[in-house]
């Protein structure tokens, strides 16, 4: 979930757990605004692993990002460590334990507002590097922001029936994220039916939650050497046309998603086809393609080519693959200049990017 959606849940859930106004000045009662405000903030923290970018690159945002402050074993010591932060932010004004409770509820929103996407959140760490996804939503969804926005501007405008029309927005967003799951388990189901009229073995059907609507989604039919891919709109009747070249951006995405009667599913190989095949593989298994290997979840060769750099494999992840648009964030492979070492790079755009 992107970071302002972050900071805005905590506020919704902030208010709606909100305490009856005070009367007289109390260090372990917050003041609303001085709640609200600490739970946005508290709610946007996990996202500060961003850092690792800007410090040690991207090698290192892929390998820790959703890591250790998206953990559920360390919430209670992040939550402690915030609450004196805030404490001295507001300079003493209240107890480090008033700003406890916020904190704690703050971040765990935070945390099933990322698990529900399909990047996946470490939520074991520092004990366990493995990542967890329950996907029902996409990553940016404006749907459920705007129920949160429309229910903090209704607390704010009727301020007296605050409380109870918050918890009704987070009653409706506990709704719509159930409904989301409902609708991967009718992708689910549209996967394991082409599965079985097709007769694949070894295959594994995902549902993978897609952008501008909830009906939107993208089915992955993992096998060794092959998936199944098809774009679906679970609730659309007719075939949207073909967007022309003057078309935006979510013109031509919505023209993507498919109606369930006319389902196009694509055969794509994971390493290639022809004599490029077992390079493709052997060039994956390399050492220095670890990190990478544990962080595609449907890993596809991209290309093989020739740089400067020497000879390259370039790989991608489904996850982050939009129908036809080649603007893939994460992309990376390895290069061998003729020597017996590859070395990582990621290829961003038209340039080679070396990494450690």
């Amino acid at each position: 979930m992107d970071t302002l959606t972050h900071g805005l849940s905590s506020v919704l859930l902030a208010r709606a757990t909100a305490p009856e106004s005070r009367r007289f000045a109390d260090s372990r009662t917050l003041s609303l605004r001085t709640r609200l405000a600490a739970g946005f903030l508290a709610g946007i923290f996990p996202d500060s692993d961003f850092l690792l970018r800007l410090i040690d690159g991207p090698l290192s945002y892929l390998k820790y990002h959703r890591g250790v402050t998206h953990s559920v074993l360390m919430l209670p010591l992040w939550a402690g460590l915030l609450s004196l932060l805030f404490m001295l932010l507001w300079r003493g004004q209240y107890h480090w334990k008033a700003f406890y409770a916020v904190c704690v509820m703050s971040l765990g929103i935070h945390i099933f507002g990322d698990v529900i996407t399909s990047f996946g959140t470490m939520i074991l760490a520092p004990f366990s590097h493995a990542k967890f996804s329950l996907p029902s939503t996409f990553i940016i969804d404006f749907w459920f922001t705007g129920i949160i926005v429309l229910a903090l501007i209704a607390a704010w405008v009727w301020r007296r029936q605050g409380q109870q029309l918050a918890l009704t927005g987070l009653a409706t967003l506990a709704l719509y994220v159930g409904f989301q799951h409902y609708q991967a388990w009718e992708a689910r189901d549209l996967g394991r039916e082409y599965v079985r009229h097709q007769g694949l073995e070894q295959a594994e059907v995902h549902a993978l939650p897609q952008p501008l609507s909830p009906f939107n989604w993208k089915i992955v039919i993992e096998q060794p050497q092959h998936y199944h891919v098809s774009y679906v709109n679970l609730h659309r009747e007719q075939v949207v046309p073909e967007p022309d070249e003057q078309a935006g951006m979510f013109a031509r995405i919505n023209a993507i998603y498919r109606p369930l009667d006319n389902v196009a599913w694509q055969t794509l190989p994971r390493y290639g086809e022809g004599i490029g095949q077992k390079l493709a593989q052997d060039v994956w298994e390399q050492d220095v393609l670890k990190d990478i290997r544990e962080f595609m979840l449907f890993p596809a060769l991209y290309r093989i080519e020739q740089r400067e750099q020497g000879l390259c494999a370039w790989y991608e992840d489904h996850r982050f693959i939009l129908g036809d648009t080649r603007n893939v964030p994460f992309r990376f492979g390895a290069c061998n200049n003729g020597d017996d070492d590859w070395r990582l790079y990621r290829h961003q755009g038209d340039r080679v990017i070396p990494l450690r």
